[in-house]
């Protein structure tokens, strides 16, 4: 903001908002402007922390929506409940008996494809979103279902949390200790 501000000030450009027009190169102005950038920028800081203290408190309940994953849809009255698809169900039950018997995920996966059978996924993205797809079993994909909770019954919220690096701005996803 301030550097924006600099370059109005060489340049000569006024800036306006409802309250009136301001001239950057003017030392007055410039110090409103400053204070008016610095007070939206708190705002921001205070509207999001405020967002994400309801989701916390949401999911300290269990009533924060989240994406669940294949084979689980939201019912009338937000409870988790098995996908009506039968295939879907079929293709699950199968997955955790396979697995139960064979002991392994590597197992798990080559007994699929050896069958030809392909396992479900959902979009959840992009104008595709919610379709339902069938494709070959992977081993990540085996390795994500047995490590999802909700498969279990089970409600888990902040898992994971990202840690942004401040040169170029990316984000690393960090699991937690299960305590935390």
């Amino acid at each position: 903001w301030h550097r924006l501000l600099e370059i109005c000030a060489v340049t000569r450009c006024l800036i306006l908002d409802e309250d009136g027009i301001y001239d950057p190169a003017h030392f007055n102005d410039r110090l409103l402007l400053g204070l008016k950038g610095t007070m939206s920028e708190v705002e921001l800081h205070m509207i999001r922390a405020r967002l994400i203290g309801g989701m916390l408190n949401k999911a300290s309940r269990g009533e924060l929506r989240l994406r669940l994953p294949t084979g689980l849809v939201y019912g009338p009255q937000d409870q988790v409940m098995l996908d009506p698809d039968s295939q879907v169900q079929q293709s699950l039950r199968l997955f955790f008996r396979t697995y139960r018997r064979l002991g392994t995920v590597q197992a798990t996966v080559r007994a699929f494809g050896s069958q030809g059978l392909k396992f479900p996924r959902r979009m959840h993205h992009g104008p595709r979103k919610g379709e339902l797809l069938w494709g070959v079993l992977s081993r990540g994909r085996a390795v994500d279902v047995l490590h999802n909770p909700r498969y279990a019954g089970a409600y888990a919220y902040g898992r994971r949390t990202q840690e942004f690096k401040r040169v170029d701005g990316s984000a690393n996803m960090k699991w937690l200790p299960q305590d935390q």
